[in-house]
């Protein structure tokens, strides 16, 4: 298998359950590790996942505030598997920065695992 990953990607969304956090929104971290059959050499970007479009992705989904996190890993890991479908496994982890919960929390954190 090969892997192809984006880690620490940062975004500033609006996802959350509380209306502040869908005003005042948050800084996020995305990571995202998808596999492919590795079983000969690539030489062209079509014969893989190309993590530029990994970015793009998440760019769009990150944009669409949603008020769990659960829901957004759901989405990049549909929307991943609908663009690439050579992709037999995916791995979205979704960190919220310093989550408003009244205490010191450097990161909340949602991660969803698929086979294909």
């Amino acid at each position: 298998m090969l892997t192809i990953a984006l880690e620490q990607a940062s975004f500033y969304a609006y996802h959350g359950l509380y209306p502040e956090e869908t005003i005042i929104g948050n800084y996020f971290m995305l990571d995202v590790a998808v596999r492919i059959p590795g079983t000969v050499p690539v030489d062209d970007l079509s014969e893989t996942v190309n993590y530029q479009g990994i970015y793009e992705i998440a760019q769009t989904v990150m944009a669409v505030p949603r008020p769990l996190l659960e829901e957004v890993v759901y989405e990049l890991s549909a929307a991943l598997k609908q663009r690439y479908p050579a992709i037999q496994h995916s791995m979205v982890t979704l960190r919220k920065m310093n989550p408003p919960m009244g205490a010191s929390i450097r990161n909340s954190l949602v991660s969803l695992e698929k086979d294909y």
